[in-house]
């Protein structure tokens, strides 16, 4: 009987060896997302502003994204979480967080199980990690999805490397904000926040408008040409919106070319406020 135990216990130290060796291995990607997911996610396709974006977050620890619909800036946010938690260590978070949080529990974190589900972990040497439907751990690290409505629980997220998501980003409350960014007072720390625009207000338009404070953030604009040659959003629909909306329309410079534009209204409330009114609308079902 304990040669059997001893034999067991062998072959387990081999697995536990095996799978530090894997994880140790993937650490060479902690600047390198781009090598980390095409090496691991067979068949991934991204667009080239993708992987700019995804490039720039090593060396850019605030980067704000904005453009039209459909160029993949949920995608983007996926596999960012899904790098940063495989790729720095045990000592690593990634808090998630949106306007509404139905963003995140409709959007952004089944995303992340779709592409962890291609995620090729005997390939990587590694046990896969342990995720649901909000939040993914591996050897410590984790990546979880936080209210925007609590600046305390943002503030409470601490750890040896941090990556904030800060999806649909231009209705993210200005406390939420600085709650992040507190966490850069020390350690790593990035953050990376993306939406379609809105209008001419709000700490997401104020990094954007490049105005004083914010000079360190890294801004980009994702133009519909660029969408649309990347095959990610198409022609005859923007042409369609444009006779629909008007090209002068908030609607059309928000949704379809990714533009802040002034409030405006063709009749009696304005786009703002019903998008206000649908957020609030959002927040009582999430609380019901």
């Amino acid at each position: 009987m304990s040669a059997v135990i001893e034999t067991v216990d062998e072959w387990t130290l081999n697995i536990i060896s095996d799978t530090r060796d894997g994880f140790h291995k993937l650490e060479r990607y902690g600047s390198d997302p781009i090598s980390f997911l095409y090496d691991y996610i067979p068949g991934l396709r991204l667009a080239p502003y993708q992987e700019e974006i995804l490039s720039n977050i090593p060396s850019h620890p605030r980067q704000a994204v904005r453009g039209p619909h459909g160029l993949g800036k949920t995608t983007v946010n996926a596999l960012s979480v899904i790098w940063f938690i495989h790729t720095q260590g045990s000592d690593t978070k990634v808090p998630t967080t949106a306007s509404v949080w139905r963003q995140l529990l409709d959007f952004l974190w089944p995303e992340i199980n779709k592409w962890v589900r291609k995620l090729n972990y005997e390939k990587m040497g590694v046990t896969p990690s342990d995720i649901t439907k909000m939040r993914m751990n591996f050897y410590g690290a984790s990546a979880f999805a936080i209210t925007s409505k609590d600046p305390q629980l943002i503030e409470g997220a601490h750890a040896a490397k941090l990556l904030y998501i800060l999806d649909e980003a231009k209705a993210i409350p200005d406390d939420i904000w600085d709650a992040v960014e507190g966490a850069f007072s020390s350690g790593t720390c990035y953050q990376l926040a993306a939406s379609t625009p809105g209008v001419n207000q709000g700490r997401f338009f104020d990094i954007h408008d490049g105005k004083p404070g914010y000079e360190d953030w890294l801004v980009r604009h994702v133009t519909l040409d660029e969408a649309i040659a990347a095959g990610r959003v198409s022609k005859k629909w923007a042409s369609q919106r444009a006779k629909q909306w008007g090209k002068d329309s908030a609607l059309y410079q928000n949704r379809v070319l990714g533009e802040f534009a002034t409030d405006q209204s063709d009749g009696v409330v304005s786009l703002s406020s019903v998008e206000e009114a649908v957020r609030r609308w959002y927040d009582r079902m999430d609380s019901a």
